[in-house]
Protein backbone atom coordinates (compact mmCIF):
# COMPACT_ATOMS: atom_id res chain seq x y z
CA UNK A 1 0.00 0.00 0.00
CA UNK A 2 2.66 2.55 0.63
CA UNK A 3 4.57 1.50 -2.75
CA UNK A 4 1.23 2.54 -4.19
CA UNK A 5 1.29 5.94 -2.76
CA UNK A 6 4.94 6.52 -3.21
CA UNK A 7 4.10 5.98 -7.03
CA UNK A 8 1.17 8.19 -7.20
CA UNK A 9 2.98 11.24 -5.90
CA UNK A 10 5.73 10.50 -8.02
CA UNK A 11 3.67 10.80 -10.50
CA UNK A 12 1.79 13.95 -9.40
CA UNK A 13 5.09 15.47 -8.87
CA UNK A 14 6.30 14.83 -12.67
CA UNK A 15 3.39 16.36 -14.18
CA UNK A 16 3.73 19.34 -12.22
CA UNK A 17 7.27 20.30 -13.22
CA UNK A 18 6.39 19.37 -16.46
CA UNK A 19 3.78 22.42 -16.12
CA UNK A 20 6.45 24.56 -14.88
CA UNK A 21 9.05 23.70 -17.56
CA UNK A 22 6.43 24.07 -20.18
CA UNK A 23 5.50 27.46 -22.30
CA UNK A 24 3.16 29.98 -21.28
CA UNK A 25 -0.23 29.28 -23.00
CA UNK A 26 -1.77 32.09 -25.12
CA UNK A 27 -4.26 34.19 -23.02
CA UNK A 28 -7.28 33.28 -25.24
CA UNK A 29 -6.50 29.45 -25.11
CA UNK A 30 -9.01 27.79 -22.43
CA UNK A 31 -7.82 26.23 -19.37
CA UNK A 32 -8.97 22.83 -18.28
CA UNK A 33 -10.79 22.88 -15.06
CA UNK A 34 -8.49 21.02 -11.96
CA UNK A 35 -9.73 17.76 -11.05
CA UNK A 36 -10.84 16.70 -7.64
CA UNK A 37 -8.60 16.08 -5.18
CA UNK A 38 -9.06 12.43 -4.62
CA UNK A 39 -7.38 11.18 -1.22
CA UNK A 40 -6.16 8.02 -0.79
CA UNK A 41 -7.09 5.66 2.01
CA UNK A 42 -6.46 2.04 2.66
CA UNK A 43 -8.59 0.23 0.44
CA UNK A 44 -12.23 -0.96 1.47
CA UNK A 45 -14.58 -3.99 0.80
CA UNK A 46 -16.75 -2.79 -1.56
CA UNK A 47 -20.33 -2.79 -0.23
CA UNK A 48 -22.99 -4.07 -1.97
CA UNK A 49 -24.69 -1.38 -4.18
CA UNK A 50 -27.65 0.25 -2.66
CA UNK A 51 -31.11 -0.78 -2.97
CA UNK A 52 -32.87 2.08 -6.07
CA UNK A 53 -34.66 4.38 -4.58
CA UNK A 54 -38.29 3.42 -4.78
CA UNK A 55 -40.44 4.55 -6.89
CA UNK A 56 -42.21 8.40 -6.03
CA UNK A 57 -45.62 8.36 -5.57
CA UNK A 58 -47.45 8.97 -9.04
CA UNK A 59 -48.01 13.04 -8.46
CA UNK A 60 -49.01 13.52 -12.27
CA UNK A 61 -52.10 11.07 -11.20
CA UNK A 62 -52.82 13.15 -8.43
CA UNK A 63 -53.71 15.97 -10.65
CA UNK A 64 -55.52 19.15 -8.62
CA UNK A 65 -55.99 19.22 -5.18
CA UNK A 66 -58.63 21.42 -4.03
CA UNK A 67 -57.16 21.89 0.02
CA UNK A 68 -54.22 23.62 -1.46
CA UNK A 69 -56.29 26.34 -3.09
CA UNK A 70 -55.93 29.54 -0.99
CA UNK A 71 -59.24 30.37 1.04
CA UNK A 72 -60.70 33.99 -0.86
CA UNK A 73 -63.45 36.03 0.67
CA UNK A 74 -64.55 37.98 -2.61
CA UNK A 75 -68.26 39.56 -2.33
CA UNK A 76 -70.09 37.29 -4.71
CA UNK A 77 -73.72 38.51 -6.19
CA UNK A 78 -76.05 35.75 -6.90
CA UNK A 79 -76.05 32.28 -8.42
CA UNK A 80 -74.96 31.52 -10.71
CA UNK A 81 -72.11 34.47 -10.23
CA UNK A 82 -70.79 35.34 -13.56
CA UNK A 83 -72.71 36.34 -16.86
CA UNK A 84 -72.22 35.30 -20.71
CA UNK A 85 -70.02 37.52 -22.72
CA UNK A 86 -70.87 40.30 -24.62
CA UNK A 87 -73.24 39.93 -27.36
CA UNK A 88 -73.99 36.19 -26.62
CA UNK A 89 -77.75 35.39 -25.73
CA UNK A 90 -78.66 32.22 -23.81
CA UNK A 91 -79.57 29.29 -25.98
CA UNK A 92 -83.54 28.23 -26.40
CA UNK A 93 -83.93 24.83 -25.53
CA UNK A 94 -86.85 24.87 -27.50
CA UNK A 95 -84.78 25.86 -30.30
CA UNK A 96 -82.74 23.67 -32.92
CA UNK A 97 -79.41 24.55 -31.88
CA UNK A 98 -78.56 21.71 -29.83
CA UNK A 99 -79.57 17.65 -29.18
CA UNK A 100 -82.62 16.50 -27.04
CA UNK A 101 -80.29 15.15 -24.52
CA UNK A 102 -78.27 18.29 -24.33
CA UNK A 103 -81.65 20.43 -23.63
CA UNK A 104 -82.46 18.30 -20.81
CA UNK A 105 -79.48 20.45 -18.78
CA UNK A 106 -80.29 23.90 -19.34
CA UNK A 107 -81.45 24.17 -15.98
CA UNK A 108 -80.77 25.87 -12.62
CA UNK A 109 -80.98 22.62 -10.72
CA UNK A 110 -80.85 22.60 -6.89
CA UNK A 111 -78.73 19.56 -6.27
CA UNK A 112 -77.36 17.29 -8.77
CA UNK A 113 -73.59 16.09 -9.57
CA UNK A 114 -71.15 17.45 -12.97
CA UNK A 115 -67.89 16.18 -13.19
CA UNK A 116 -64.69 18.21 -14.13
CA UNK A 117 -61.60 17.16 -16.03
CA UNK A 118 -58.28 18.54 -14.24
CA UNK A 119 -55.89 17.22 -16.67
CA UNK A 120 -55.48 13.27 -15.00
CA UNK A 121 -59.15 12.37 -14.09
CA UNK A 122 -62.66 13.47 -13.22
CA UNK A 123 -63.30 15.66 -10.16
CA UNK A 124 -67.18 14.96 -9.32
CA UNK A 125 -68.92 18.00 -7.60
CA UNK A 126 -72.28 18.04 -5.69
CA UNK A 127 -74.17 20.98 -5.53
CA UNK A 128 -76.25 23.39 -7.41
CA UNK A 129 -75.95 23.30 -10.90
CA UNK A 130 -76.66 25.77 -13.44
CA UNK A 131 -75.33 25.30 -17.47
CA UNK A 132 -75.76 27.58 -20.18
CA UNK A 133 -75.57 27.50 -23.92
CA UNK A 134 -73.98 30.69 -24.94
CA UNK A 135 -75.04 31.33 -28.90
CA UNK A 136 -73.50 34.07 -30.49
CA UNK A 137 -70.00 34.71 -32.45
CA UNK A 138 -67.12 37.20 -32.20
CA UNK A 139 -64.92 35.56 -29.59
CA UNK A 140 -62.26 32.65 -29.86
CA UNK A 141 -62.90 30.33 -27.56
CA UNK A 142 -59.47 31.07 -26.39
CA UNK A 143 -60.82 34.92 -25.30
CA UNK A 144 -63.59 32.71 -23.89
CA UNK A 145 -61.03 30.55 -21.51
CA UNK A 146 -59.29 33.84 -20.49
CA UNK A 147 -62.50 35.86 -20.08
CA UNK A 148 -63.37 33.64 -17.32
CA UNK A 149 -59.78 32.77 -15.95
CA UNK A 150 -59.25 37.08 -14.99
CA UNK A 151 -63.08 37.13 -13.63
CA UNK A 152 -62.24 33.90 -11.27
CA UNK A 153 -58.37 35.34 -10.88
CA UNK A 154 -59.96 38.86 -9.73
CA UNK A 155 -62.27 36.87 -7.30
CA UNK A 156 -59.06 35.05 -5.66
CA UNK A 157 -59.99 31.79 -7.38
CA UNK A 158 -57.33 29.44 -9.82
CA UNK A 159 -57.01 27.74 -13.11
CA UNK A 160 -57.72 24.20 -12.47
CA UNK A 161 -56.69 22.94 -16.15
CA UNK A 162 -57.27 24.49 -20.02
CA UNK A 163 -56.74 22.69 -22.74
CA UNK A 164 -58.36 20.34 -25.62
CA UNK A 165 -59.48 16.97 -24.72
CA UNK A 166 -57.27 14.77 -26.27
CA UNK A 167 -55.75 13.76 -22.75
CA UNK A 168 -58.97 12.67 -21.42
CA UNK A 169 -59.13 10.31 -24.37
CA UNK A 170 -55.65 9.66 -23.68
CA UNK A 171 -56.21 8.31 -19.78
CA UNK A 172 -59.25 6.53 -21.66
CA UNK A 173 -61.55 8.07 -18.65
CA UNK A 174 -65.10 7.84 -18.67
CA UNK A 175 -67.57 10.38 -17.60
CA UNK A 176 -71.11 9.22 -15.90
CA UNK A 177 -72.92 11.66 -17.69
CA UNK A 178 -71.25 13.93 -20.75
CA UNK A 179 -74.65 15.96 -20.97
CA UNK A 180 -73.66 18.31 -23.27
CA UNK A 181 -69.83 17.59 -23.57
CA UNK A 182 -70.31 15.59 -27.30
CA UNK A 183 -73.84 13.90 -28.02
CA UNK A 184 -72.10 10.29 -28.95
CA UNK A 185 -68.06 10.84 -27.82
CA UNK A 186 -66.20 13.05 -26.44
CA UNK A 187 -63.49 14.22 -29.23
CA UNK A 188 -60.33 15.40 -28.71
CA UNK A 189 -60.27 18.58 -30.25
CA UNK A 190 -62.74 20.13 -28.13
CA UNK A 191 -61.79 22.40 -25.38
CA UNK A 192 -62.60 23.32 -21.91
CA UNK A 193 -61.31 25.78 -19.23
CA UNK A 194 -61.70 25.00 -15.64
CA UNK A 195 -61.60 27.24 -12.68
CA UNK A 196 -62.74 27.42 -8.88
CA UNK A 197 -62.89 29.76 -6.34
CA UNK A 198 -62.62 28.84 -2.81
CA UNK A 199 -64.45 31.06 0.03
CA UNK A 200 -64.99 30.25 4.22
CA UNK A 201 -68.11 28.54 3.25
CA UNK A 202 -68.20 27.56 -0.05
CA UNK A 203 -66.44 26.18 -3.37
CA UNK A 204 -68.09 27.81 -7.19
CA UNK A 205 -66.64 25.58 -9.87
CA UNK A 206 -67.04 27.05 -13.31
CA UNK A 207 -66.04 25.13 -16.71
CA UNK A 208 -66.69 26.67 -19.97
CA UNK A 209 -66.37 23.95 -23.21
CA UNK A 210 -66.49 24.38 -26.62
CA UNK A 211 -68.18 21.12 -28.57
CA UNK A 212 -66.31 19.86 -31.67
CA UNK A 213 -69.59 20.25 -33.62
CA UNK A 214 -70.81 23.04 -32.37
CA UNK A 215 -68.42 26.59 -32.64
CA UNK A 216 -71.59 29.29 -32.74
CA UNK A 217 -70.88 30.07 -29.31
CA UNK A 218 -69.69 27.93 -26.21
CA UNK A 219 -71.14 26.22 -22.77
CA UNK A 220 -70.72 27.70 -19.29
CA UNK A 221 -71.38 25.50 -16.07
CA UNK A 222 -71.33 26.79 -12.36
CA UNK A 223 -71.53 24.78 -9.84
CA UNK A 224 -71.70 25.65 -6.01
CA UNK A 225 -70.53 22.76 -4.11
CA UNK A 226 -72.94 21.71 -1.24
CA UNK A 227 -74.64 19.19 1.17
CA UNK A 228 -77.61 17.07 -0.10
CA UNK A 229 -80.66 19.08 1.02
CA UNK A 230 -82.89 16.46 2.26
CA UNK A 231 -86.60 16.48 1.25
CA UNK A 232 -87.60 12.92 2.18
CA UNK A 233 -87.94 11.23 5.43
CA UNK A 234 -86.84 7.55 5.88
CA UNK A 235 -90.24 5.79 6.12
CA UNK A 236 -90.27 2.63 9.11
CA UNK A 237 -91.36 -0.45 8.11
CA UNK A 238 -94.70 -0.29 9.85
CA UNK A 239 -95.74 2.79 7.47
CA UNK A 240 -94.45 0.73 4.59
CA UNK A 241 -97.17 -2.19 5.54
CA UNK A 242 -99.80 -0.39 6.29
CA UNK A 243 -99.18 1.50 2.52
CA UNK A 244 -98.84 -1.91 1.47
CA UNK A 245 -102.28 -3.27 3.02
CA UNK A 246 -104.19 -0.09 1.64
CA UNK A 247 -102.98 0.23 -1.54
CA UNK A 248 -101.07 -2.83 -2.56
CA UNK A 249 -97.89 -0.57 -3.21
CA UNK A 250 -95.36 2.26 -1.75
CA UNK A 251 -92.88 3.88 -2.80
CA UNK A 252 -89.56 4.06 -1.12
CA UNK A 253 -87.00 7.10 -1.57
CA UNK A 254 -83.58 5.24 -1.60
CA UNK A 255 -80.11 7.63 -3.11
CA UNK A 256 -78.06 6.36 -5.46
CA UNK A 257 -74.74 7.53 -7.25
CA UNK A 258 -76.07 9.81 -10.41
CA UNK A 259 -77.12 7.64 -13.05
CA UNK A 260 -75.38 4.52 -11.61
CA UNK A 261 -77.02 1.48 -10.12
CA UNK A 262 -74.89 2.03 -6.66
CA UNK A 263 -76.51 2.74 -3.32
CA UNK A 264 -75.18 5.48 -1.62
CA UNK A 265 -74.26 4.82 2.08
CA UNK A 266 -77.11 6.68 2.98
CA UNK A 267 -79.32 4.09 1.49
CA UNK A 268 -78.73 1.76 4.37
CA UNK A 269 -81.53 2.10 6.68
CA UNK A 270 -84.21 2.11 4.21
CA UNK A 271 -83.52 -1.59 3.03
CA UNK A 272 -82.58 -2.10 6.91
CA UNK A 273 -86.50 -1.18 6.96
CA UNK A 274 -87.19 -3.38 3.88
CA UNK A 275 -85.92 -6.45 5.72
CA UNK A 276 -87.72 -5.27 8.80
CA UNK A 277 -90.99 -5.54 6.93
CA UNK A 278 -90.21 -8.90 5.23
CA UNK A 279 -88.88 -10.16 8.17
CA UNK A 280 -92.35 -9.49 9.97
CA UNK A 281 -94.42 -11.06 7.63
CA UNK A 282 -92.63 -14.86 6.22
CA UNK A 283 -95.49 -14.51 3.62
CA UNK A 284 -95.00 -11.25 2.23
CA UNK A 285 -93.27 -11.41 -1.63
CA UNK A 286 -92.60 -8.09 -3.61
CA UNK A 287 -91.90 -6.90 -7.13
CA UNK A 288 -89.34 -4.03 -6.88
CA UNK A 289 -89.57 -1.69 -9.09
CA UNK A 290 -87.54 0.79 -10.28
CA UNK A 291 -88.31 4.33 -11.72
CA UNK A 292 -86.40 6.99 -13.05
CA UNK A 293 -87.23 10.64 -14.44
CA UNK A 294 -87.57 11.71 -17.73
CA UNK A 295 -83.99 13.00 -17.72
CA UNK A 296 -81.43 11.55 -20.63
CA UNK A 297 -82.49 8.69 -23.41
CA UNK A 298 -85.37 6.33 -22.71
CA UNK A 299 -83.84 3.19 -23.06
CA UNK A 300 -81.07 4.48 -20.83
CA UNK A 301 -83.38 5.05 -18.22
CA UNK A 302 -85.12 1.72 -19.05
CA UNK A 303 -82.02 0.23 -17.91
CA UNK A 304 -80.65 2.30 -15.54
CA UNK A 305 -84.22 1.37 -13.37
CA UNK A 306 -83.93 -2.12 -14.06
CA UNK A 307 -80.27 -2.03 -12.80
CA UNK A 308 -81.58 -0.44 -9.45
CA UNK A 309 -84.31 -3.26 -8.78
CA UNK A 310 -81.94 -5.53 -9.05
CA UNK A 311 -79.40 -3.93 -6.24
CA UNK A 312 -82.05 -3.54 -4.20
CA UNK A 313 -82.79 -7.03 -4.59
CA UNK A 314 -79.07 -7.89 -4.16
CA UNK A 315 -78.97 -5.95 -0.91
CA UNK A 316 -81.95 -7.96 0.23
CA UNK A 317 -81.13 -11.18 -0.16
CA UNK A 318 -77.37 -10.73 1.01
CA UNK A 319 -79.29 -9.89 4.39
CA UNK A 320 -80.97 -13.24 4.39
CA UNK A 321 -84.19 -12.60 2.69
CA UNK A 322 -85.10 -15.73 0.23
CA UNK A 323 -84.64 -14.37 -3.65
CA UNK A 324 -87.55 -16.09 -4.20
CA UNK A 325 -89.45 -13.28 -2.15
CA UNK A 326 -88.26 -10.50 -4.60
CA UNK A 327 -88.74 -9.72 -8.26
CA UNK A 328 -86.53 -7.05 -10.01
CA UNK A 329 -88.79 -4.86 -12.87
CA UNK A 330 -87.30 -1.64 -14.39
CA UNK A 331 -90.17 0.62 -15.20
CA UNK A 332 -87.65 3.93 -16.17
CA UNK A 333 -89.85 6.70 -16.81
CA UNK A 334 -93.10 5.16 -17.79
CA UNK A 335 -94.51 5.78 -14.58
CA UNK A 336 -94.05 9.36 -13.39
CA UNK A 337 -95.82 10.19 -10.04
CA UNK A 338 -94.89 14.42 -10.41
CA UNK A 339 -94.97 16.55 -13.41
CA UNK A 340 -91.13 15.90 -14.81
CA UNK A 341 -90.86 20.00 -15.49
CA UNK A 342 -89.60 20.49 -11.94
CA UNK A 343 -86.80 19.54 -9.91
CA UNK A 344 -89.40 18.72 -7.12
CA UNK A 345 -91.50 16.48 -9.83
CA UNK A 346 -87.77 14.75 -10.63
CA UNK A 347 -86.99 13.88 -7.25
CA UNK A 348 -90.55 11.89 -6.54
CA UNK A 349 -89.84 10.31 -9.51
CA UNK A 350 -86.51 8.73 -8.97
CA UNK A 351 -87.91 6.15 -6.96
CA UNK A 352 -87.83 2.37 -5.28
CA UNK A 353 -91.85 0.72 -5.53
CA UNK A 354 -92.44 -2.21 -3.95
CA UNK A 355 -95.51 -4.27 -5.03
CA UNK A 356 -97.17 -7.00 -3.32
CA UNK A 357 -97.70 -9.91 -5.35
Amino acid sequence: MKYSFHIQLGVLAAGLLGACSGPDKPADQPTTKPAAIVTTTQAKPEAAPAPPPAAPADTAAAGFDISQVPVANPKLGGFPYFSLLDGYQKGDPKGNMMSTSAKDYLKDVAFDRYEFFDGTKLIPVDGRLMTTKAVGDGASFYQVQKTYEKLVHDLGGVTVWEGNMEEFQNRKLQMQEKRHRGNYSIWSAEKAGVYVVRTPDREVWVEVYEPYENKNGYWLTVVERKALPMTAKLMPAEEMKKALDANGHVAVYLNFDTDQATLRPDAAQGIGEIVKLLQQDPALRLTVEGHTDNTGAFTRNQQLSQQRAATVVAALTAQGIAAERLQPKGLGQTKPLADNSTEEGKAKNRRVELVKR
